[in-house]
């Protein structure tokens, strides 16, 4: 967004704020200028109808805080998801022949509309109108409050997309995928009828894809192309969901507490201020949303009303708020998912700088080198207090001032039960850290493969008759890892063997005489013929080409193996293996810098280049370590270092 539209949408909520002593109604149509008199036709369209007169009421107060774009660059991008659904191309593929047609200078200019200053009396009413349409006429509709038809049936948008007509368009497309149910006696429970929508959602195979290439809402179009990332496959639930009247939303966290991503996915309110979790990415039926086990630390709903609560409590002029909180759209419902919330309170002898008096001071989860607000509350009386946080996650505290988050506190650890908190070192003695990789193994999906296989060597060709030199029986954590075999017996025929499930990936195998050799055994390359999908540069031949970076992955499950003929029988000494990786792990010749974070933010501590598959540092003890590939790659995340190891977090 350039500042231009950050000063225009400033600049109308400040004229909202000076609307003192006004209702939110009146207020919203002093907003709404030259507007006013389409959305006047409105009020009086219900004047004789209470409950839609209401719910008019309702889109029209908080329209103030509803703007969107126009533009080639908001077309092109429903493009994207348009191909992604009719082509198979990769998601990079798309974005490059898009980018190819973005290159005129007009191309990136969008304009920022608003709700209350553009949309007119006969899409209003005819979204009011379609909107009690289906919430009267469905079964479900009876389990519906008024209030929570007016915040997830109601609306006529989800994100900042221009408002454009959808519900009866997709109310003929996708209603006859309940008819089996609405005939049912537990159809009057739309959690109920939500399952049964989304099983069938599921057999038409949304595509996900975890590359962003928008920056806006896609709209109601979505809905048909059931395709993109988290967020938009929510969105696309949401739009169904709301054209046949079953409530519905989404949830998100504005940062995970355990990855350098927001995430994003569906609800449906049940009947006791509940909710169930659901999504479109996820096998099987909806769940309780306390049942979702994931590192949280905030969870918000998205609502069309405003905020006004947070508004209150924040009391402070637009451009001294954050961004993410300037115009709180959202609810909190951490409690809902978290058995274990606390309350985080932080005295002012942990402050680094010294808030102001009643300073909004923002509970912050790391995104890489940076910190993402993820809560809001005052400094006051000498300490800050965060209500309802989940823990099991590395927060800071920040202010926002200039225009920037400002660290306020070191970086700390909050239990995920107890009231406790382990604040991170920051210069108090050093010590040695042996750094073997950047990211959580948990995104390297072939690590586990390995655990099972089996080196083995045999004088017979067919391995009929054969001798276990070495079983893995841990996942691997390093690029190279080494294995000393004591048996003195001498085989001509050696080869790793996949566990069953495994498609026996690896990416290379070195076997060595003596193990203070540093040259492996040489000799004609034997394995399973075959590879999965067909790809040729995936056969056993990549698991001794040298390459720690190709890999064999076997056409089948099980029975893979990759080997050697050594031509005579030799013993051997030691083992060299490395697992199918993303290159996640230390690589030799890359330039790395290891940052640890100190008093005001990250502090390196020096940069070097790789000559094998780990990294030594000497940094201060006990503190929260980055380490950056500046040779390439994207995955990387904090971590510490504890009893010889990394965690991260």
């Amino acid at each position: 967004m350039t500042m231009k539209k950050i000063l225009s949408i400033i600049a109308l909520s400040i004229a909202v704020m000076a609307c003192g002593g006004k209702t939110n109604l009146e207020t919203a149509l002093i907003q709404a200028g030259d507007n006013r008199a389409e959305l006047e036709k409105v009020l009086n369209h219900y004047a004789v109808d209470s409950l839609k007169y209401k719910a008019a009421c309702f889109l029209i107060e908080n329209m103030p805080y509803h703007y969107y774009y126009t533009g080639e660059e908001v077309n092109y991008e429903k493009q994207f998801f348009k191909m992604l659904h009719e082509t198979a191309l990769s998601p990079k593929v798309i974005a490059d022949s898009l980018n190819r047609g973005r290159m005129n200078e007009q191309f990136g200019r969008t304009e920022l509309k608003y709700d209350i200053r553009e949309v007119d009396s006969v899409y209003l009413v005819h979204n009011i109108d379609w909107a009690f349409k289906v919430w009267r006429e469905q079964p479900w509709g009876k389990k519906v409050s008024f209030e929570n038809f007016c915040e997830y049936v109601l609306p006529y948008r989800v994100g900042d997309e221009c408002p454009v007509e959808w519900r009866e368009r997709l109310y003929d497309k996708y209603n006859s995928l309940l008819d089996s149910i609405r005939l049912k006696p537990e159809s009057v429970f739309p959690w109920i009828v939500a399952d049964a929508l989304l099983d069938s959602l599921k057999k038409r195979s949304p595509r996900f894809v975890s590359y962003s290439y928008a920056k806006h809402s896609a709209g109601p179009e979505i809905a048909d192309w059931l395709s993109g990332n988290c967020e938009d496959l929510a969105d696309a639930f949401t739009y169904i969901c709301r054209s046949l009247g079953i409530p519905s939303g989404c949830d998100e966290m504005l940062m995970r507490g355990d990855n350098n991503v927001p995430h994003y996915w569906n609800f449906v309110p049940d009947d006791h201020c509940d909710a169930f979790f659901c999504s479109l990415l996820y096998p099987g039926p909806l769940i309780q949303s306390h049942t979702y086990d994931a590192p949280r630390g905030k969870v918000y709903r998205r609502m069309f009303s405003i905020n006004r609560d947070m508004m209150k409590m924040m009391s402070q002029p637009p451009e001294k708020i954050h961004p993410t909180f300037r115009y709180p759209l959202m609810l909190d419902v951490t409690d809902i998912y978290s058995d274990c919330e606390q309350t985080i309170c932080i005295p002012e002898s942990r402050f680094l700088i010294r808030p102001e008096r009643d300073e909004l001071i923002y509970l912050c989860l790391p995104s890489h080198m940076e910190w993402v607000p993820v809560a809001v509350s005052k400094y006051r009386n000498g300490q800050v207090s965060f209500e309802n946080v989940d823990g099991n996650a590395v927060f800071c505290l920040s202010s926002y001032r200039d225009k920037q988050l400002v660290p306020m506190t070191v970086p700390f650890w909050a239990h995920k039960e107890l009231s406790y908190f382990r604040y991170f070192g920051n210069g108090e003695g050093e010590e040695r850290v042996t750094i073997l990789h950047k990211f959580n193994l948990f995104i390297e999906p072939f690590i586990d493969r390995m655990v099972g296989g089996v080196f083995e060597g045999s004088n017979d060709a067919g391995f009929r008759t054969r001798d276990t030199l070495f079983v893995i029986e841990e996942k691997p954590v390093r690029l190279q890892n080494v294995v000393y075999v004591s048996n003195p017996k001498e085989y001509r025929y050696l080869r790793y063997y996949g566990p069953a499930g495994s498609y026996c990936n690896v990416s290379e195998v070195g076997f060595y005489r003596d193990p203070n050799d540093m040259v492996p055994l040489q000799g004609r390359v034997i394995g399973t013929p075959g590879s999965f999908g067909g790809d040729k540069g995936h056969w056993y031949m990549s698991a001794f080409d040298g390459d720690p970076y190709t890999s064999f992955d076997y056409n089948q499950p099980d029975g893979g193996w990759a080997g050697i003929d050594l031509g005579k029988s030799v013993s051997v000494g030691k083992i060299v293996f490395t697992p199918r990786n993303r290159v996640n792990f230390i690589r030799q010749g890359d330039k790395y810098e290891l940052f640890y974070a100190g008093k005001g933010g990250w502090i390196s501590a020096g940069t070097t280049v790789a000559n094998s598959d780990s990294l030594v540092y000497n940094v201060p003890k006990g503190a929260l370590l980055y380490l950056k590939n500046h040779s390439g790659g994207v995955d990387e995340r904090i971590f510490e270092y504890v009893d010889g190891e990394q965690v991260f977090w």
